[in-house]
């Protein structure tokens, strides 16, 4: 089994749902059927390697598994970071063949809507993504100063291309980590790689553009604190608005630019502003003993729910004990006071970042090595109560993936 899990070990979309935790009753003119039980779907990969969608109709009981139900997904969903969900709506970028389709997902069936010719990257493996609009979202891939923009109601290309090289040296690239629409501008942050070095510089950059032209980019900031301002990852939970606010995570862990001696925080870019506030900076890493975390979701009123790898240096002997070393912890933290509010009552647990959000309750898939099966667990942020709920039978070591439909 292991060896089967290690052609998935480059997956880690386990967070692809959780830039989208509401969703619309409506895309376009399409009406989208209300989600009477199964109002959730989890992907997860069984035993045999194949990755399956079942419906759930609760995540606080009952158990589920891939016996002689659900749809196998694993040659629709061919990289599952590429995997952009909207409602009963799922898109895929497939990096082999040159499409991006749509695909919905109800009964228990995951069928095509449709699928269109995309190769406008020369490596397609996203690495962002951001909702422009309630039908159109943007794109980019992995370390890249590229975007495409796809309007998903016509299932049209409205546009790819490459942002200005403003603020760019010679000899240079410009590598995309997070997108902030802003009404009429957009903010993009953003990395410097020497072409030369091959190093990644220790600074976070910010810029920002009109939009929907994207011309007049603007380059506002450059902050060393941490690196780099949001996710390598398509996925990858880094940023959320809260008055106006938004707040970006930092990934400076070897999941993300691979800067061990930065530490995860929160940027913040205030409201009316385009540019990194320089008189905020939450420092999670100070508060956890230098510690590096990764997002999971958010949960409201500020608070954020984190994964923390503790003591990393001790515990990742190779490149895969990133997933599977039991050294992963769960913790809420607070981005209004700047504090970590509570480690949740888990013992270290292998890389389980998958979790959705609902009417104040995170419900995540925890991968406790040492248990039966997968549980979700749900954490009721208003109560602050933490309890084990659906079981997931009959899957590997991956993290299943939990998505809200409605």
């Amino acid at each position: 089994m292991y060896n089967s899990l290690k052609q998935w070990v480059s997956i880690l979309s386990v967070c692809s749902s959780l830039f989208l935790f509401s969703c619309n009753d409506k895309e376009g003119n399409e009406t989208v059927t209300p989600s009477t039980p199964g109002e959730y779907a989890v992907i997860f990969t069984a035993d045999n390697g194949n990755s399956y969608m079942l419906n759930a109709s609760s995540l606080t009981e009952g158990s589920i598994s891939a016996v002689g139900k659900g749809t196998d997904v694993t040659s629709i969903f061919t990289w599952e970071e590429n995997i952009i969900q909207k409602g009963r709506d799922f898109y895929h970028l497939d990096p082999n063949a040159g499409k991006f389709g749509k695909y919905r997902f109800e009964n228990d069936v995951l069928s095509t809507v449709s699928e269109i010719v995309f190769t406008a990257f020369p490596s397609p493996y996203l690495g962002w993504h951001v909702w422009l609009d309630d039908n159109q979202v943007m794109f980019g891939p992995r370390s890249s100063n590229l975007y495409a923009i796809v309007n998903t109601s016509t299932m049209t290309l409205v546009k790819t291309g490459e942002f200005e090289k403003t603020g760019i040296p010679a000899d240079h690239s410009r590598r995309i980590f997070s997108a902030i629409p802003k009404g009429n501008k957009l903010l993009i942050g953003y990395g410097l790689y020497n072409e030369v070095t091959k190093v990644h510089y220790d600074s976070s950059y910010m810029a920002v553009m009109d939009f929907p032209t994207l011309t007049n980019l603007t380059v506002t900031s450059k902050d060393g604190r941490s690196a780099p301002i949001g996710a390598l990852r398509n996925g990858y939970f880094s940023q959320f608005s809260e008055g106006g606010n938004t707040y970006v995570l930092t990934h400076p862990i070897a999941l993300g630019a691979n800067k061990p001696a930065m530490p995860t925080g929160f940027y913040r870019v205030k409201d009316g502003s385009y540019e990194i506030d320089p008189g905020y900076f939450f420092n999670v890493s100070a508060i956890r003993n230098g510690d590096k975390q990764l997002g999971v979701g958010y949960l409201g009123n500020g608070k954020a729910l984190l994964i923390s790898a503790h003591d990393a240096e001790t515990n990742v002997k190779e490149w895969n004990d990133w997933w599977y070393a039991s050294m992963w912890e769960y913790l809420v933290v607070d981005v209004n006071t700047q504090q970590v509010v509570k480690k949740l009552d888990l013992p270290y647990v292998l890389n389980s970042r998958s979790a959705v959000v609902h009417e104040g309750s995170a419900y995540i898939a925890v991968n406790d090595p040492n248990a039966d099966a997968i549980y979700v667990w749900e954490y009721n942020s208003e109560k602050d109560t933490f309890t084990k709920g659906l079981k997931i039978e009959g899957g590997s070591d991956n993290t299943p993936t939990l998505f809200k439909l409605n």
